[in-house]
């Protein structure tokens, strides 16, 4: 069987698949990032046999972003889909026409709700109003720890490209994050966790 995660709601779609790997701990597991994934390697798993375990699964980590032989791997892939779990992630939405490449695959999408995107575009020099009018509606919807996580990455993305922010502020930001992270999973944390965000980004954007 084949299996598709995709979508930009990453942190959910990860812990699909993981789930769905935990369900057969005895498997043989074959884990692949694309720059790994070559035709020679999938297909000696694929074809081989194993003295782990009669069950495989093949996880691949951005396939469609695997440029060499593409075409011949999927349709190794479709080829052996009986008797192997094939599993593929890809950390955005797919289009239709790649989709079409599995026609059996179960598709499993994970979108970010608006809000999300919409909060963190807000996080740019003179938002402030906007970014407390939708952080507020984040709260509402319990998506903080998920906003945390995409926020961590998208302060990171711009430390390091171009960012409309001071780079100095951006940088304290990101580390300030990460603590607060660490001391409310740590239970450390004295402030609400919903507050003590909200103060970082205030100060960020101030």
């Amino acid at each position: 069987m084949i299996y598709i995660f995709h979508g930009d709601n990453q942190k959910e779609s990860r812990s699909a698949l993981n789930t769905l790997i935990a369900t057969n701990p005895e498997a043989n597991i074959l884990r692949l990032a694309y720059k790994r994934a070559s035709l020679e390697t999938i297909n000696n798993f694929l074809t081989g046999t194993s003295l782990l375990s009669a069950n495989k699964i093949l996880f691949i980590d951005g396939f469609f972003s695997i440029l060499k032989a593409r075409d011949k791997i999927i349709k190794l892939l479709n080829q052996n889909q009986q008797n192997t779990t094939i599993i593929l992630w890809q950390s955005k939405k797919l289009t239709v026409t790649q989709l079409k490449n599995f026609p059996s695959a179960k598709i499993n999408h994970f979108p970010l709700p608006n809000t999300l995107w919409n909060c963190l575009s807000a996080v740019k020099p003179g938002s402030l109003s906007t970014f407390l009018r939708l952080y507020s509606d984040i709260n509402k919807q319990h998506l903080y720890d998920l906003f945390l996580y995409l926020l961590k990455n998208n302060l990171r993305k711009q430390i390091g490209s171009f960012s409309s922010l001071p780079q100095d502020k951006l940088i304290k930001t990101y580390l300030l994050l990460i603590e607060l992270d660490y001391q409310n999973k740590s239970g450390q944390l004295n402030t609400p966790k919903e507050i003590a965000l909200e103060r970082i980004i205030i100060n960020l954007l101030s």
